[in-house]
């Protein structure tokens, strides 16, 4: 496929990559995370609170740990799903047994997804993020990351409400959730085309703290304003990167994830790559091997 062009694969593909990932992703759970078998998966403490109102899709389900006395620090996680498929109710699992059955085209059947129930242990509250898709990638992709800003804006705007500290915001996707983790880090601190202050909140800041791509750096844009890179030399403020790729990944290739990782070092961010060896695309050694490293990531990013 042209260089020039996305190479997400088709909505079929996705769910036949998810499905053969989970084949063998029961048994490489970190015991770390104490994910037993048999456990009933947390539920929102909200479910479906909408952050926008131009699409039934601007919706998300947020989480809250057991009330305590500080704010608590939130981890958004985006799925991905090419823009065209995925849902925010395929992070809701704790036994990690078989992803969600598929409620037509658009999913769910996300597997690679955080440990909720262990990030809500912690003290984090957690968000998981539904936005517009579509079936032409470039229009779908900006529609989606500034309902990713709109989501934060409305987060940030809300903290007090949902006793959450509107300083300590992290990101985390996967594939096209990585990308859009990726671009709400690069532009949280300056103006860009995917500001859309028709959606709410607009003088309220999308900057986030923390940054984790899996298998997300597209740098292979066919319209250049979309471009991650595009916007790190102009940022003032950028938060820590951690970008994990797999090696053997035919639709995000490593030598993606290592000219994002070079291009946040030259403008001055703190970022680390692990590149996984053999892993593909939507690969279970993501929860697997780099689960309790993005916790890391996160506690350190926050100062815990």
């Amino acid at each position: 496929m042209p260089g020039n062009r996305w190479m997400f694969p088709t909505a079929s593909t996705l769910q036949k990559i998810a499905l053969g990932a989970w084949a063998v992703s029961t048994c490489m759970i970190p015991s770390t995370l104490n994910a037993q078998p048999g456990d009933a998966p947390p539920k929102p403490s909200f479910a479906d609170l909408a952050y926008a109102e131009q699409s039934p899709a601007q919706k998300l389900d947020l989480y809250l740990p057991k009330s305590g006395g500080e704010p608590a620090p939130l981890v958004i996680w985006i799925h991905g799903g090419g823009f065209m498929v995925g849902d925010k109710r395929s992070m809701s699992r704790r036994d990690f047994g078989p992803p969600p059955k598929p409620a037509g085209p658009m999913g769910p059947f996300q597997v690679q997804v955080p440990d909720v129930a262990a990030l809500m242990a912690k003290g984090y509250a957690v968000v998981s993020l539904n936005y517009r898709l579509g079936p032409t990638m470039s229009d779908a992709a900006l529609s989606a990351v500034r309902d990713g800003k709109a989501a934060v804006r409305f987060l940030r705007a809300h903290a007090g409400q949902y006793h959450l500290d509107a300083a300590k915001f992290a990101v985390w996707g996967n594939s096209a959730g990585g990308y859009m983790a990726a671009v709400l880090g690069a532009t949280g601190d300056q103006a860009s085309v995917f500001d859309d202050p028709s959606l709410g909140n607009a003088a309220v800041s999308s900057a986030v703290q923390a940054v984790i791509v899996w298998f997300g750096a597209e740098d292979r844009l066919r319209d250049p304003k979309l471009s991650i890179q595009r916007y790190l030399p102009t940022a003032k403020i950028l938060p820590p990167f951690q970008i994990a790729n797999g090696d053997a990944d035919q639709i995000i290739s490593p030598r993606q994830a290592r000219r994002l990782h070079e291009a946040l070092l030259k403008a001055g961010a703190k970022s680390t790559l692990t590149i996984l060896p053999g892993a593909g695309h939507e690969d279970p050694a993501y929860m697997a091997t780099q689960m309790v490293p993005a916790f890391a990531f996160i506690d350190r990013s926050f100062g815990r």
